[in-house]
């Protein structure tokens, strides 16, 4: 029964997933009609595609990345408020981003993935170095321990912002997540992780549902529990960074979408994690969809959209059904 559910609802969210595609390639600031699309794909004269398949593909990734990490994080940690920002990933890439962005605009734009992607890494290393103890790290400790360091990375995006107000609009935008003149160089990037990350996550999914359990059941069953924190947290910052060092700071996505997939699918992380990696591309590419509908030819960061989104919906989740 649990297993013809869980089809039933991956074969929904693909379809939804598709239908969102194609809306995405359809509508945006100038509308292109389905008959056009269709004539680009036969004539292989990709004027429109050339733009906005690439964008689409990135907002299925950084979705599936943003949720997935989240899941993992909330497993590790076995706290329902747990996200790429609790380990500094989100901060320490938008600090590393703000800083090329405003003290050092000659490098341009295309030092801005790298920049991102190693701020994020040394951000979560740090984070993690801070909460090892003897014997490994504690959910707990890690937690906090993100806390105080994103929010010190914070404080420090904002004094960057204050110090280059003039300059700051291109830094704010990037910091609310936006997916505008993303091209198949972003994507090139960006699938390797997500492919790595996946693969992980496939691998050690039992070992995810085990870390629910308390620690002397986890160590009776005789797996080893620094290692998989290890190897398991390693995985989500991977996803998460990768994603923040293309599209920015997207956030709610790896808060709202675990809770969500969990009670679609159920706590077993085996059909929750797939669930949760569709519901993360939906609502990034539904985010991007109406970021550029909304207010054409203005754009609207999916950013803002995915906070507007996931905000409300976060604080639903946690009063009707609190989750473990």
């Amino acid at each position: 029964m649990r297993i013809r559910r869980f089809t039933g609802l991956a074969a929904g969210l693909l379809l939804l997933l598709l239908a969102s595609a194609l809306l995405s390639l359809r509508f945006g600031a100038v509308n292109t009609p389905v008959s056009a699309i269709l004539q680009e794909l036969s004539s292989g004269d990709w004027m429109v595609l050339k733009y906005r398949l690439p964008r689409l593909i990135l907002a299925v990734l950084v979705g599936i990345n943003m949720a997935v990490s989240g899941s993992i994080l909330q497993g590790i940690t076995r706290n329902p408020l747990a996200s790429p920002e609790i380990v500094g990933v989100s901060a320490g890439g938008g600090l590393a981003a703000v800083v090329v962005l405003l003290g050092f605009p000659a490098f341009g734009a295309s030092a801005l993935p790298p920049a991102a992607f190693a701020g994020a890494l040394i951000a979560a290393v740090i984070v993690y170095l801070a909460a090892y103890q003897k014997g490994g790290i504690q959910p707990m400790r890690l937690a906090l321990t993100g806390v105080a360091i994103s929010t010190g990375f914070q404080a420090l995006i904002t004094y960057m912002i204050v110090k280059y107000a003039l300059d700051s609009s291109q830094a704010l935008v990037w910091l609310k997540g936006s997916l505008y003149a993303r091209s198949w160089q972003h994507v090139e990037l960006l699938w390797p992780w997500t492919a790595a990350g996946l693969i992980v996550a496939g691998i050690y999914v039992r070992s995810l549902n085990a870390l629910q359990l308390d620690e002397e059941t986890v160590k009776g069953l005789g797996l080893r529990l620094p290692f998989l924190r290890l190897i398991l947290l390693a995985a989500a910052v991977g996803l998460a960074a990768s994603a923040v060092a293309v599209a920015g700071t997207i956030g709610f996505v790896g808060l709202v979408i675990p809770p969500l997939s969990r009670l679609l699918a159920g706590p077993d992380s085996r059909y929750s994690l797939p669930v949760a990696a569709l519901l993360g591309a939906l609502l990034v590419t539904l985010a991007d969809l109406a970021g550029r509908v909304i207010y054409p030819p203005l754009e609207i960061p999916a950013g803002l959209i995915t906070a507007l989104i996931g905000a409300p919906y976060f604080i639903y989740v946690l009063l009707r059904r609190p989750t473990r």
